[in-house]
Order: structure tokens, then C-alpha cells, then sequence
């Protein structure tokens, strides 16, 4: 869930609890929270790497469908060094907007107004969603009972300058489909290219029958 940033303050550290002023964290050992601290930190930790890991099979796409279109092919055997060579500069050319900025020509030569606009669309929120997962802390806010004094749950939340996000299921669900999206997009557009048989929606291999 995506909200307006109204405080100004930073952070220490990463998976910190946040209190505002006022509040309160209460722990009693005969009620533990469930999921817990460690856990949540936990499971930010692997849900960040995923984020991540997914970024490189999105940016390694964005710069083998560049090859392509410069090359017709990315069987480099058949094109000489110097389709190596563009490879590896622009592979160390770490700047992912310069990567998304490279394909989109391609994709609106490749795909209908409609199409392109919206793969672009997704391309951008792709880049907020890395820069976000790589770059800022996440904190656990409680949710407490205030009549009671005891700290019912905690939320994990991260937040860049603008927006604060609640990184519950239904939003971690909803970044996981961006991700899908934007790499069977991107990578679909190639293998149109190169004459290889499309990805599925949910991005699986088409079956063997129809693989190359």
C-alpha cells in the first residue's frame, strides 16, 4: 500500500523499529508476535534479493534485445568481435536508465502504440521499484492497542522522499507481477526478433515441441 510521505526523519539503520512520538513497542514474551522481528527482517532481506536478482535477468534482457537490433542476431559466433565488444561496453555501462532508454526506440518499432506505451509504462515503474529495493532502509512500524497497552503486530514499510509503502502480501504480490511483466516483455520483443518462439504470461518456457 503506497502513501504520501509526511515525516522528514531518517533512519539509522535497516529493519529498525520506528516509533513516532508517542508511541509505543510492547513485547511480552507469553505473547509473541507473529510474524516476529527476526522474521520480518528476514523476509525482507530475501524478498530484497529477489528484487534484485530479478533486476539482472531484466537489465541482462534490455541489453541482449539492444544487441539484437544492432546485430539481427545474438549468436555472436556468427557476427564477429564486434558484437563482443558492444556487449561488454555497454554491459559496463552500469546506469539502468541508459539501458531502458536504449530499447525504447525498439520496442515502439516493435509493438503497437498501446503496447509500447504501456511496456514503457512498467519499464519505469521496474526502475522506481530497483532504485527503492537497492537504495533506501526499511523499518517495522507496531500496530498496538492503545486501551490495552500491548503491541497487537508490526508493519514492514520502506519509503523513498515522496512515498511510503506497507510492503504487505497484496503489495509484494503486486511487484512480483511488475517484475514478470516487464521481463516477459522486454524478452519477448527479442525473441520476436532473433525467430524464437514467445514466453508464456506467467514467464515459463514455451513447451519442448516449439523450443529452439
Amino acid at each position: 500500500m503506497k502513501k504520501a510521505r509526511l515525516t522528514k526523519d531518517s533512519l539509522p539503520g535497516d529493519g529498525w523499529i520506528k516509533l513516532a512520538p508517542g508511541e509505543f513497542f510492547e513485547f511480552d514474551k507469553d505473547r509473541p508476535l507473529t510474524p516476529g522481528v527476526l522474521e520480518l527482517r528476514q523476509w525482507m532481506a530475501w524478498f530484497r534479493g529477489g528484487v534484485l536478482a530479478s533486476s539482472f535477468g531484466i537489465e541482462n534482457e534490455l541489453i541482449l534485445l539492444a544487441l539484437a537490433e544492432k546485430f539481427g542476431t545474438n549468436d555472436h559466433g556468427a557476427v564477429g568481435s564486434d558484437y563482443f565488444e558492444c556487449e561488454q561496453k555497454w554491459r559496463e555501462n552500469h546506469k539502468l536508465d541508459v539501458k531502458i532508454e536504449r530499447v525504447k526506440p525498439i520496442v515502439r518499432k516493435q509493438r503497437s502504440k498501446q503496447e509500447a506505451d504501456k511496456i514503457i509504462q512498467k519499464l519505469a515503474e521496474y526502475r522506481h521499484l530497483r532504485n527503492l529495493l537497492a537504495h533506501y532502509p526499511c523499518w517495522l512500524e507496531p500496530v498496538n492497542d492503545t486501551e490495552l497497552q500491548q503491541t497487537k503486530a508490526l508493519k514492514l514499510c520502506i519509503a523513498d522522499r515522496q512515498h511510503v509503502w506497507e510492503i504487505d502480501e497484496t503489495q509484494a504480490t503486486e511487484w512480483n507481477k511488475l517484475l514478470i511483466f516487464v521481463r516477459v516483455s522486454v524478452e519477448n520483443v527479442r525473441r520476436e526478433m532473433v525467430g524464437a518462439p514467445p514466453l508464456s504470461e506467467d514467464g515459463s518456457l514455451p513447451p519442448p515441441s516449439t523450443s529452439i
